[in-house]
């Protein structure tokens, strides 16, 4: 592990670092289902959009790749806003840093509902993501609230919430879709979001930093982080590809059931999400396996599984049932991935975690950027087939890159 000491501040300006006591562990089931329900309804924010782009096309008079692109824009703002707010969680009580993620995330869900352009819906889908920095400040609250023995087990809980509320979003804003305006959804999105911020408000706990230091050599420090700990920079490969595939698949997957011969709407993608939810409940469990196992083993088992599920859905994708098999599979090996990924990241140097999922959530959003557009242009070039050989390659380079590095390391 690596830690950085007082003399290592890049500034000589910044207030020299200190370690402060650990955090005292308090974490309750009520804190810990009220943390997983604030990370899943605030990155949900960012996939109700997913089983709509078909009904915001038309609404706005849209190409599908215009819209897919805007969509995409959400995934770019996230990465950003994680790579320069979320480091500081590190030096400044973390409670204020997540109310005012939350509080700006309703913002932003007002901005797409009254978005009317495909330039006021690309600044809403950037600005949104731009706000959802707090969802993974959560977890790291979440992983320092626990001990040693439970991390896993806990950061397996509040991952899976989140996981819930990214499928749970699609299911919802797709059956919505065929009942209600596509803005009605985001209207009710923000009223719900506000809800949580006052019992937010209510319980969230008050946390003390762990280190002093200035804001560019908080920045900075993340170079020597990344630099220096080769279990992060696996689980950044290993996170980023994984999501590449997850994000390719979902941002094309309404518009493959758009067209014969499935000839299906919003409602059937949101659907498909719900079969996923499984998935998403089994992450505590793979927290545990993580915990009593090792990450690394459970890690390399489910991209294999992924990488499975990709060949159901290139083969059996033109029938519902392909479908539902394929996303149920794909969905649970993502999620295992993502678990046992974060449960090695936050298990490094404690005064540094809020930096380290920094550092590894930017570069899982960036994947997951990269395949989105990767999946829009496969779509418009190649179908269904290029959509599923795309999200197989990007998996199958992760599975590599595990067989590569096992000897490095088998944590």
């Amino acid at each position: 592990m690596t830690t950085l000491s007082p003399t290592e501040a890049p500034s000589a300006s910044a207030a020299p670092e200190t370690e402060h006591s650990p955090e005292p562990n308090h974490l309750s089931k009520g804190l810990t289902l009220l943390l997983a329900t604030t990370v899943g309804m605030v990155v949900g924010n960012l996939y109700y959009m997913q089983p709509l782009l078909g009904l915001i096309a038309i609404d706005l008079g849209l190409s599908e790749s215009a819209v897919g692109s805007a969509a995409t824009l959400s995934l770019i703002g996230q990465s950003c806003g994680m790579l320069l707010i979320l480091p500081l969680g590190d030096i400044f009580n973390r409670r204020p840093l997540i109310l005012i993620s939350v509080l700006l995330s309703v913002c932003a869900l007002l901005l797409v509902a009254s978005a009317d352009s495909l330039g006021w819906l690309s600044f809403a889908c950037l600005a949104l993501g731009l706000s959802t920095t707090g969802t993974h400040m959560t977890i790291s609250l979440a992983a320092s609230l626990a001990t040693p023995a439970e991390r896993g087990r806990v950061v397996g809980t509040v991952v899976g919430g989140l996981l819930t509320g990214l499928l749970l979003s699609r299911t919802i804003s797709g059956v919505l879709g065929r009942l209600i305006d596509w803005q009605s959804i985001y209207y009710i999105a923000a009223c719900m979001l506000t809800c949580l911020l006052a019992l937010l408000w209510y319980a969230l706990p008050s946390t003390k930093p762990q280190i002093r230091m200035g804001y560019i050599p908080l920045l900075t420090s993340m170079w020597k982080l990344f630099t220096s700990e080769k279990v992060l920079r696996e689980s950044c490969v290993f996170g980023s590809l994984s999501f590449a595939a997850f994000s390719a698949f979902w941002m094309t997957l309404v518009f493959h059931l758009e067209r014969p011969p499935l000839t299906y709407g919003s409602d059937v993608a949101g659907m498909l999400g719900l079969l996923a939810i499984g998935g998403a409940l089994a992450a505590g469990g793979v927290g545990r396996l993580s915990d009593r196992f090792g990450a690394r083993p459970i890690i390399g088992l489910f991209q294999l599984f992924t990488l499975f599920s990709f060949g159901i859905l290139y083969f059996q994708g033109e029938t519902l049932l392909g479908l539902g098999i394929g996303v149920v599979l794909m969905d649970l090996g993502i999620q295992a991935v993502h678990v046992g990924n974060q449960s090695r990241v936050y298990s490094l140097s404690p005064e540094a975690r809020n930096r380290l999922g920094t550092i590894y959530i930017v570069i899982y959003f960036a994947g997951g950027a990269l395949g989105a557009a990767v999946g829009v242009w496969s779509w418009t070039e190649f179908g269904w087939a290029g959509v599923c050989s795309s999200s197989a390659l990007f998996m199958l380079t992760a599975t590599l890159y595990w067989l590569l590095t096992i000897r490095r390391n088998r944590v």
